[in-house]
């Protein structure tokens, strides 16, 4: 992986997780090796333009010198992809700058100052993009801060050796990052030809100096191997570094450099990182924190030394890494071959100087104290916990390893026909939790970070296992110890299905409803009641649609209809109409009443009751006119032109609907139900008998006569 892509993705991690990473820069030595590998063969060709390259495509190994690798696309020379216009252009600003005997190179045109420099870098709507190339040769001079923004992403490197200098009179900050990236590092290459190193120092060196070789205000600056800060004597805090953000030494060096303040080599705000993971912070002084002065966090990591700093005039007091405030050494990672002196302002017993960090589980804290030399008051030192203790007292004796947790099952019985009691205990005190699989399958693996109940050693647990499913299945109780998340355990309970009781079949609730729920389908519009004409209409009874009934469900049966609230008879054939039809100049509206018979269902069939009940229902006639009606089929409403008036009474206009049991004597339509036996009917037949039954006897009596 190249350099630039590491920086990119390394700082790309420091932003998502909100400027504080605990293990962001924590590649291992190879990857930070092969990272220096890669940056000879960019720098060697200075005006080569900076290749676009998708990270997860780049090959792990040092890249070699482009102008030996043609057949890599990404690595060819400049001058066979170039745009021939610029080509030249570019060949003679490059000549011209190692002439001068130095040089500033962005993407293959050369600059005059950092500053331009800096400004002529793209910039990159987000910080995990590739990193851009300030390349630099020979003495460069500063005479202002050169600033790193939001939206830079910088890696300053060596194309060959290069020393970045103070101009006479300027006093501030080198360099400021102010939300951007910065890195700085040497170069490495490994050509055909033989070795050739580059390196890059940053010299601060000037009088009345104020500032710092590097502020960072917000954002991430990272020094790599093949790079110095060195020579920097301020009156301000963190005479190389005054670190408000994240600081990352990768490699290199800190050497040389002094203050009034704190920080002689790196300053470490409150709430702000220091991440050290490889490199050399040696022969600087402050009044506090000769190497390190952190109020903040110090992550360490990797292969260090950060040892020979002093008090400032009194170069034979060590004053390497001060802790002052909430400031504590946070272990990232590994840490070997180390060296690192510590002390502490304020310093108490009790007090956490070391401890591991939050995520790290293959570390011992023990190897780390190890490499770490307590420098503060002589009646304290660093317990084998992390924390302060007395010189005077012994230190605590360090606890026994916990017994290996074990769980043992006691009880597994049904208690229902969906639930298991189970009993069982631990021999060592921690949470419990209960999880379940279909009989057979693989067992559940133990989540350590899952919230459960309290479990004490040795102490019987009795816990129910509900809402379990029909076929068989392994239960397992996971215990997880207190002290140690490593030490965990489970029991398997297997319940017999033989013994698991019949699921009971659940009491059925008696549907009753009522009888105003029913429906009566036909009387949607008003009806046109021709003479003779009957229309069908239906009643749905409240209940009579229950196709799956159980023991005391009600429903209503229509048995009947009537225009009268209370007939003698009820009419059971659901038709209705007028045999001289209904004369109105505008809808009218008229009531039927229709009986319903209360039934119960026994869980067998329906059985009748004595309980009834009658509804009223409205229906409409339409306006409908002597002039405009229709005769009846057998013509009696007319003469068989239109012009009679529809009557059988001699010119009533408005005649109360009249049933029939069926249409033979006029024309039947269809509203919806079954029609019902008209008592008029019934009426005409027995005046029809009775006519005939006069004539009879009238003709017996004349014969008489005669």
């Amino acid at each position: 992986m190249r350099k630039k892509q590491l920086f990119a993705l390394l700082m790309a991690g420091a932003l998502s997780v909100g400027m504080a990473p605990t293990a962001t820069f924590a590649a291992d030595t190879a990857a930070e090796t092969s990272a220096e590998g890669e940056l000879e063969g960019e720098l060697d060709s200075a005006d080569t333009e900076e290749p676009s390259e998708d990270p997860a495509e780049t090959p792990e190994e040092p890249a070699e010198d482009p102008a030996e690798t043609p057949e890599d696309p990404a690595e060819t020379p400049a001058e066979t992809t170039a745009d021939p216009t610029e080509a030249p252009a570019a060949e003679e600003t490059d000549e011209q700058a190692a002439e001068a005997g130095s040089a500033i190179i962005v993407n293959g045109h050369s600059y005059s100052t950092l500053a331009e420099a800096f400004e002529a870098v793209p910039e990159s709507a987000d910080m995990t993009d590739e990193t851009k190339y300030v390349k630099v040769k020979g003495d460069i001079e500063i005479s202002a801060t050169v600033d790193v923004p939001s939206n830079k992403n910088i890696m300053l490197v060596a194309a060959e050796d290069a020393t970045i200098k103070r101009a006479a009179g300027f006093i501030g900050s080198m360099f400021t990052v102010n939300g951007g990236n910065l890195q700085m590092a040497g170069s490495a290459e490994d050509a055909a030809t033989g070795a050739v190193d580059s390196t890059l120092i940053v010299d601060g060196t000037g009088e009345g100096v104020t500032g710092s070789i590097v502020e960072v205000i917000s954002g991430n600056y990272a020094l790599s191997d093949g790079a110095t800060l060195t020579g920097n004597t301020t009156t301000g805090d963190g005479s190389a570094i005054n670190n408000s953000a994240n600081a990352y030494l990768l490699g290199g060096t800190i050497t040389a450099n002094s203050t009034t303040g704190n920080g002689g080599a790196i300053n470490n705000a409150a709430g702000a990182n220091v991440y050290l993971q490889n490199g050399t912070i040696t022969a600087n002084s402050a009044a506090a924190g000769g190497a390190i002065y952190s109020e903040g966090t110090v992550n360490i990591q990797g292969t260090l030394s950060v040892t020979g700093n002093t008090v400032t005039n009194s170069f034979e007091a060590a004053s390497n890494l001060v802790l002052a405030k909430d400031g504590v050494i946070n272990v990232s990672g590994a840490v070997t071959g180390s060296a690192i002196g510590v002390a502490v302002q304020e310093a108490n017993a009790g007090r956490t100087v070391v401890k591991l960090g939050d995520a790290v589980t293959d570390v011992k804290l023990a190897d780390v104290l190890s490499q770490i030399t307590y420098e503060g008051d002589s009646s304290l030192k660093i317990g084998e916990d992390g924390t302060l203790v007395s010189t005077t007292e012994p230190s605590p004796t360090p606890t026994p390893a916990e017994e290996k947790l074990k769980v043992t099952g006691k009880e597994c019985k049904w208690s229902g026909s969906g639930t298991v009691k189970i009993k069982f205990q631990s021999n060592v005190k921690g949470i419990y939790y209960i999880d379940w699989v279909k009989r057979g399958e693989k067992a559940p693996t133990i989540d350590t970070s899952r919230v459960g109940a309290p479990i004490e050693a040795d102490t019987n647990v009795t816990a129910k296992v509900t809402d379990l499913p029909d076929y068989d299945v392994d239960i397992y109780v996971c215990v997880i110890s207190d002290k140690d998340k490593s030490n965990y355990g489970s029991v398997m309970f297997q319940p017999d299905s033989k013994e698991r009781p019949v699921t009971p079949t659940p009491s059925h609730t008696p549907v009753v409803p009522d009888v105003k729920e029913s429906v009566v389908q036909g009387f949607e519009k008003a009806l046109v009641f021709y003479p003779n004409t009957f229309y069908d209409f239906k009643v749905i009874g409240a209940g009579t649609q229950n196709n799956n009934p159980g023991e005391g469900d009600v429903r209503w049966v229509p048995v009947g209809w009537s225009m009268s609230s209370n007939p003698s008879t009820w009419n059971t054939s659901w038709k209705i109409g007028a045999k001289s039809g209904i004369y109105t100049d505008a809808e009218k509206a008229y009531t039927i009443y229709i009986k319903y018979a209360k039934q119960v269902y026994s869980g067998n069939d329906w059985q009748e009751t004595d309980a009834s009940e009658v509804l009223p229902y409205q229906f409409k006639a339409a306006p409908l006119t002597q002039a405009t009606t229709t005769p009846g089929a057998n013509g009696t409403n007319g003469d068989g032109t239109g012009s009679g008036d529809g009557t059988t009474d001699g010119g009533t206009t408005d005649v109360t609907p009249t049933t029939y049991a069926d249409g033979t004597n006029g024309t039947a339509k269809s509203a919806v139900s079954t029609g019902d036996e008209s008592p008029v009917g019934t009426m005409l037949a027995l005046a029809a008998a009775s006519v005939l039954a006069g004539g009879y006897v009238l003709i017996r009596r004349r014969k008489k006569e005669m």
